[in-house]
């Protein structure tokens, strides 16, 4: 297996983001929510200093980019969410990827990250038919609700 890292994208590099919330194969599990999500370049910016930029610890951001060879696989973040009241975290592999342990290197070292920036908990609400239930269990989360659409998990850091 071969390892990945977090790496802080510059502004110009959002391409890269733009591709992966365009593949309508990597954004599959998000069907319930309309599949793909459209991010266009004049949104950037904004999206660049609301993510990378924010002073507050609020968000993080990060692609997933393998060691070996600086290709970029997929990215990680998290975000405080004001419904949850809690930080809730994402990784998300691009399809072409999957099945090679990103994922969970990424869902570890976004983990890490968080334990590192203050965060005591991550949770996650996963669509019921996300097969990635059982990364995040395998990664240590554990089941905190069950709802006929989503699974909230969540881990102490």
């Amino acid at each position: 297996m071969e390892n990945v890292v977090l790496y802080r994208p510059e502004l110009e590099e959002l391409d890269f983001r733009q591709a992966l919330l365009a593949d309508p194969q990597t954004m599959a599990y998000n069907h319930a929510y309309g599949g793909v999500i459209d991010f266009p370049r004049e949104r950037w910016a904004d999206w660049y200093a609301r993510w990378l930029e924010d002073g507050a610890g609020e968000r993080f951001y990060r692609y997933l980019r393998r060691e070996s060879d600086g290709e970029l696989v997929g990215e990680a973040a998290y975000h405080y969410d004001d419904e949850f009241e809690e930080y809730v975290c994402d990784v998300l592999v691009a399809a072409r990827y999957r099945g090679r342990g990103y994922g969970r290197q990424g869902l570890e070292l976004l983990c890490a990250a968080a334990k590192e920036n203050g965060v005591k908990r991550l949770v996650d609400n996963i669509a019921i038919d996300n097969p990635s239930v059982s990364l995040f269990v395998s990664a240590g989360f554990r089941e905190r609700l069950k709802t006929d659409e989503y699974i909230l998990v969540e881990k102490e850091l």
